[in-house]
């Protein structure tokens, strides 16, 4: 007895259209890929005859013949694509930003919420191997820090820095921190294009937590580092590497399965372990694009949902107008 497979379209085929394509063909077990869409006929020839899957030139027609279509598109054109699928009742996987403006993602997510649809956007640092070792440890952050450099790449410089690397960041800080924000603080510069290639953010949460993240398409250097600091805890992230550095009090007494003690602090009758989670192999983008295929077929919630979405391109908006704000003040 054959095995039904949920059916997978991709809307556009530029560089992360391509590989989103090349995972449907690694989850050809539950994933029927369907075919690929392009605004761009020679992209579409490219893909279609790379992966030996139908090219369209209609989206319509594509949207037609599936359940689930990936949106990897331009930013610009996010909302248009994703609101014809849900107008179609399919579900949508999006590319991160959700949209390009927080009305065209509410908008999406109101949709969705009233056609019983999943919306799931690819904030792909919450499959990091580092980030997923958190799910050990009781997290409970007062700051977080948060590096993310690189060197600069013309193919996402139509978006600011902060929808461009530091929205990453901005997810992850607001999948640990469950409490509102109280206020934020921001300051950007216009290095070689016309919008913030370097920025600095302060964010200060209503419970006292407060994060601080930089983010940087201008270095010579790439980084991703992510640092929580809380009560008796200290977590160093690299998220290039997938490796966790953890310090961690516990009694003295106490047994250590699962790092060395490097310290005492006998004033308290503690001692300070010390646990690094080296690299567990995994392919993220397949990881969420199977995500998105069993949430379809078997109902599996996603890991970011269109509502998550939404809360950090909300939180890039307000960045964003901070540093509009200075801009016009030093002009």
């Amino acid at each position: 007895m054959e095995i039904m497979r949920t059916r997978i379209g991709i809307a556009g085929c530029g560089h992360l259209g391509k590989i989103h394509t090349k995972m449907h063909t690694m989850l050809s077990d539950i994933s029927e890929l369907i075919g690929v869409y392009d605004i761009n006929s020679e992209a579409v020839k490219t893909a279609s005859e790379l992966y030996n899957c139908k090219g369209f030139d209609n989206l319509d027609e594509m949207i037609s013949q599936v359940d689930g279509v990936v949106v990897a598109v331009a930013t610009q054109a996010h909302y248009e694509v994703a609101k014809k699928c849900l107008i179609a009742g399919k579900h949508v996987f999006i590319e991160k930003p959700i949209t390009a403006t927080v009305e065209q993602g509410r908008e999406l997510v109101e949709m969705a919420k009233e056609k019983g649809l999943i919306i799931q956007v690819g904030q792909i640092e919450r499959y990091n191997p580092a980030f997923s070792q958190l799910k050990n440890f009781e997290i409970e952050p007062k700051f977080i820090e948060a590096h993310r450099l690189a060197t600069f790449n013309p193919r996402g410089a139509d978006v600011s820095v902060v929808l461009d690397l530091m929205i990453h960041d901005i997810d992850l800080i607001l999948s640990l921190i469950k409490s509102d924000i109280e206020r934020i603080d921001a300051a950007g510069v216009a290095v070689i294009t016309d919008t913030a290639d370097i920025a600095n953010v302060r964010i200060k949460f209503k419970n006292g937590a407060v994060a601080n993240l930089t983010a940087s398409r201008m270095s010579l250097k790439k980084m991703r580092k992510f640092r929580i600091f809380q009560k008796e805890k200290y977590l160093s992230l690299d998220l290039d590497t997938g490796i966790a550095d953890i310090f961690y009090l516990a009694d003295k007494d106490a047994e250590i399965k699962d790092g060395m003690a490097v310290g005492n602090l006998d004033y308290v009758n503690k001692k300070i372990v010390y646990s690094k989670k080296e690299k567990v192999e995994v392919n993220a983008l397949l990881e969420e694009n199977r995500d998105f295929v069993e949430s379809i077929s078997k109902g599996k919630p996603v890991k970011v949902t269109g509502k998550d979405g939404l809360k950090a391109l909300e939180v890039a908006d307000k960045i964003l107008s901070e540093i509009a704000n200075q801009f016009k003040e030093n002009n």
